[in-house]
């Protein structure tokens, strides 16, 4: 969908105005680099999936106050990265001007589609309106948070409009505070549909200190070939920030980011936004991080949780990226190595 009469310039201030006020606010925090990622183990690469709360913020500082206690969180938990939520870049959306009206236009009217959970009309247009404050306060807060901290940050995804175009994007910012690299959402669903934004068409690897990595958003995760592509790049971890409406039930933990995992013996990291959204529907939390279950004692995939699925939590484990290499050699991982030396070829 194209912003209508909009040439993309934010008509709240510039990118220059939004990084400064979040520097003096993170200034008055005084926030020591954390030496994460002074040592690299491959035996222990340190995740976090961060479950975070909806909520009204009424002001910037209040804003990136709150997003620094949940990476403070898991600085404190030795954490190398850190996964947010799907939709983590429109939590500044309630601190902008106009934004109690625009987001009353978000209800669908009556007789509209029971499936409908946003008026389209009304989010395009507090988009159009809003979406510059909101991206350039959440892409400025993370990538100075990366910096200060001294660790990656995957941000979650946001929509907005670069240009006069939208897009559903996630970002990664390194411990240095730049961009490392950005993931669109590859499959629409019905709420990219109904917003016309493209669907990218290639999963991207990314080259980090400690692992490489991609990214699937939301409902990408739940697609067999987009996580067989980023196993093929050479992806170790799958991030896969998700947001999950009304109930997050076991099946839930059980597909999506788990059964890549299982399918593909590698890591996922699944983060989660908890929270009534005052729109007449709630998310409930599902962080998990998912390990194949060859590595495991039981055989749920589940290797940490959050503590409940109405609570803001983190979960932060060392992964062991050296076991990987032993569970996907065909020979070695099979009780019947004759069999497999035999049938390998026409298996893998």
């Amino acid at each position: 969908m194209k912003r209508p009469g909009k040439s993309g310039a934010s008509p709240l201030g510039s990118n220059k105005a939004g990084l400064r006020e979040v520097e003096k606010i993170l200034d008055k925090l005084e926030i020591e680099p954390s030496g994460n990622l002074e040592v690299r183990d491959p035996e222990a690469v340190n995740v976090a999936a961060l479950q975070i709360q909806l909520k009204p913020y009424a002001s910037l500082a209040e804003y990136v106050v709150d997003m620094n206690l949940y990476i403070a969180d898991a600085v404190n938990r030795r954490a190398q990265i850190a996964v947010l939520p799907a939709f983590a870049g429109m939590l500044p959306l309630s601190a902008a001007p106009q934004a109690s009206a625009l987001v009353q236009k978000l209800i669908p009217p009556d007789g509209a589609n029971e499936d409908s959970l946003l008026d389209i009309n009304g989010l395009n247009d507090l988009l159009s309106h809003l979406s510059d404050y909101a991206f350039d306060t959440y892409f400025h807060t993370f990538s100075s948070l990366a910096a200060r901290h001294g660790i990656y940050i995957m941000a979650g995804s946001t929509l907005y409009f670069e240009g006069a175009e939208l897009c559903h994007r996630a970002f990664l910012f390194s411990d240095e505070g730049g961009l490392a690299g950005y993931q669109d959402k590859i499959g629409e669903s019905p709420l990219e549909q109904g917003l016309q934004i493209s669907p990218e068409s290639e999963v991207k690897l990314f080259e980090t200190p400690f692992a490489p990595v991609s990214i699937l958003i939301a409902s990408d995760a739940y697609y067999y070939e987009c996580a067989r592509i980023a196993k093929n790049l050479g992806a170790k971890i799958l991030l896969c920030p998700n947001a999950f409406i009304d109930e997050y039930t076991p099946v839930d933990s059980s597909l999506g980011a788990n059964m890549r995992a299982q399918e593909n013996k590698i890591y996922a990291v699944q983060s989660s936004l908890v929270g009534d959204t005052g729109l007449g529907f709630s998310m409930e939390g599902g962080g998990r991080v998912f390990v194949p279950n060859a590595l495991l004692g039981h055989k749920n995939g589940v290797a940490a949780k959050t503590s409940g699925r109405h609570e803001p939590d983190i979960v932060c484990v060392p992964l062991n990226l050296d076991k990987l290499d032993e569970i996907t050699d065909p020979y070695n991982s099979s009780l019947n190595q004759d069999f497999m030396q035999k049938y390998v070829d026409r298996l893998y």
